[in-house]
């Protein structure tokens, strides 16, 4: 897990426990709080709406399929060809004689009976071939041959037989066989496959990982409707995976477990080579967590981290619009799963399941698109992307806080800022806000009193309303948050002077009378010095 996981699961069960005591502290939380609970606190902290099981994964200590629904909205099933295949071939442990005829014949029943309760089968087809490729250095790893013989399989089927129980399938000609066949069965019911790649297992062998190998699959015209995803980031062969994802259109992309595996910069590497080629609607996160919650937790919070950081940088460098950046997000993190694996069969009435990435920002949302979204529920301006991003409940508070600053913006143009604390904030002036003299929208910008002859005088109040979709932390006081204000008269309406409605205002005419929407720009100004030290 490492230092930098246990800091993060520690602020996540409450900022009151101890980093000193390590994973100590993290198990005796987890027992406290009991198995169930500390789930739904880490997948509710995670965001994470879905959750497909791998029936072919066992482990000393499990939980059913319909516990797993307390925790969150949305559970299914995958199906993992060679679990399925081996589990057949074990029942014959009493001597019974298998053909490939009789074996295909139960496999494909099988097969044919799952897709009822199964959101995608599953294949680890990298996994066996290398185990194979570990002993006997002969099979060519991801060059599936799509046209290998009855004769070679039964050949191969042989072969794992004789191997003894229990049984492990690691012929490649076998493996090849009945990965042909459930491709058919799995394109014939309109179920994705999803294929093992990259890194995760020490018996790979690396040098024939690389997703080109599947190009003879990929060029077969029997599957051209089929729907494949590549798992892992088909790490370290991003770049490779991102090409035929461009390329095919059979072809998706998902980047679980090479986050949170890598190191963040490996993470964010990895996450711009797929990228690169690859439309954003074919890309798709999965946390790839097993057995604990924490994991789930930790894997969602990187790939958030990860991807703030990358579509950033696409940003900056001009590759991308806030627009699209939003549309990215929602895309890679939960559109394009729903889509892949046709999760809107399924419930999904729940609001958890509406996933938003949120992720610590160290930058403070700008105003104006704040300000057009809450003007209008059909307003055709994006919110600032930031807004995907943050970290805070906007309607909670973190127990750390201990000063929240409301921002408005002056007269003179300047912001200003009234502190409050945190237990104030949040139980009266959240909703009620806090009033101010109409004077400290007349002060100047060079003194602190108000302007001669202004009517803006200390007689009368205005209240100052925190818009609570812009409240953040800050990031050079982490025990501190900030937030934008509304200015509003007693009675609750707009003040005339306030500048975020006087925006509204103006956005407003411009679109409606002339079809303008307005967007906004910011030129920083600053000095550079330079240190003289005058050595006379």
């Amino acid at each position: 897990m490492g230092y930098r996981g246990l800091r993060e699961l520690t602020e996540l069960y409450g900022p009151s426990l101890s980093l000193s005591l390590g994973l100590h502290t993290v198990l005796e939380t987890r027992r406290s709080l009991g198995l169930e609970q500390s789930a739904i606190t880490c997948f509710r902290a995670a965001r994470v709406s879905t959750i497909l099981i791998d029936d072919g994964i066992e482990l000393d200590k499990m939980v059913d399929i319909e516990w797993h629904k307390k925790v969150v909205p949305i559970v299914g099933r995958i199906l993992r060809v060679e679990h399925l295949a081996e589990k057949i071939l074990d029942k014959a442990a009493d001597g019974t004689t298998w053909t490939l005829d009789s074996f295909m014949e139960i496999f494909t029943k099988e097969l044919k009976s799952y897709p009822l309760n199964y959101e995608s089968i599953y294949s680890r087809v990298v996994q066996n071939m290398f185990l194979l490729i570990c002993k006997k250095l002969c099979f060519r790893g991801l060059a599936i041959n799509t046209e290998v013989t009855q004769k070679e399989a039964e050949e191969g089927l042989s072969d794992v037989l004789r191997a003894g129980n229990p049984i492990r399938i690691s012929n490649k000609s076998f493996i090849d066989y009945i990965f042909i066949h459930a491709l058919e069965v799995a394109q014939s019911y309109d179920l994705p496959m999803q294929i093992h790649m990259g890194f995760g297992d020490k018996d790979f062998d690396m040098m024939l990982a690389n997703p080109l190998y599947l190009h003879n699959l990929l060029e077969d015209k029997r599957f051209t409707n089929s729907r494949l995803v590549l798992l892992h980031a088909s790490y370290p062969f991003s770049k490779e995976a991102s090409h035929l994802a461009s390329a095919y259109p059979q072809v998706y992309l998902d980047f679980g477990f090479a986050i949170p595996k890598l190191s963040f910069h490996g993470m964010i590497s990895s996450l711009k080579e797929l990228l690169k080629l690859a439309p954003m609607n074919k890309v798709m996160f999965s946390t790839d967590a097993i057995a604990f919650a924490e994991a789930f937790y930790l894997g969602a919070k990187r790939a958030r981290e990860a991807a703030f950081s990358v579509l950033r940088d696409a940003m900056v460098e001009g590759d991308l619009s806030i627009t699209k950046a939003v549309a990215a997000v929602k895309d890679i993190f939960a559109e394009n799963a729903k889509k892949f694996y046709k999760l809107h069969k399924l419930d999904v009435s729940s609001k958890d399941s509406d996933i938003e990435p949120h992720i610590p920002s160290p930058f403070i949302k700008e105003e104006l698109h704040g300000s057009l979204k809450d003007s209008s529920t059909d307003s055709d301006v994006e919110p600032c992307i930031l807004s995907y991003f943050q970290s805070e409940e906007l309607y909670g508070s973190s127990k750390d806080v201990t000063l929240v600053r409301i921002i408005w913006i002056g007269a003179s143009g300047q912001h200003r800022c009234r502190g409050v604390p945190q237990q104030r904030f949040y139980s009266f002036v959240k909703k009620h806000g806090i009033g101010l003299p109409r004077a400290c929208m007349g002060i100047s910008s060079i003194s602190d009193y108000p302007v001669e002859d202004t009517t803006l005088t200390c007689s009368g109040l205005f209240t100052i309303v925190p818009d609570l979709s812009t409240k953040c932390r800050i990031p050079w006081a982490k025990e501190q948050e900030m937030v934008l204000a509304n200015m509003c008269t007693k009675s609750g309406e707009p003040w005339e002077y306030c500048p975020r409605e006087a925006l509204r205002r103006i956005s407003k005419i411009l679109k409606d009378e002339f079809g303008l929407v307005m967007t906004a720009g910011f030129e920083v100004e600053f000095y550079l010095l330079e240190s003289v030290i005058n050595y006379e």
